[in-house]
């Protein structure tokens, strides 16, 4: 399982959609409304997770279906950023992990 400090989300679907990272402990940060090709992007260690936890991103289509993504990433304070894009329609959508970027001086 790969780690990350940062989960960034691109949308490339049709749709506006809303998307949050959680791990298994109830620990979570949600976006507002992301519009088509736009991004977000969290910094995990500016939310409450600990250290080494197993993260998931999770995508909510408005009017639409919730799907996670099926790579869950470890929680670490390493300047790595992990990638996901969104593609597809509201009702038949993936998310997928397309890079893990190294961290920016």
């Amino acid at each position: 399982m790969q780690a990350a400090q940062k989960i960034k989300c691109i949308n490339r679907a049709w749709f506006v959609l809303s998307f949050e990272v959680a791990d298994s402990q109830g620990h979570s940060l949600r976006s507002d409304d992301l519009p088509i090709q736009r991004e977000g992007l969290f910094d995990l260690a500016e939310g409450d997770f600990p250290e080494g936890a197993e993260v998931v991103l999770r995508v909510k289509a408005v009017m639409g279906k919730a799907l996670a993504a099926m790579e869950k990433l470890r929680f670490a304070r390493n300047g790595r950023t992990a990638v996901f894009e969104v593609r597809g329609t509201s009702l038949d959508f993936r998310v997928e992990l397309v890079a893990i970027r190294e961290a920016e001086e």
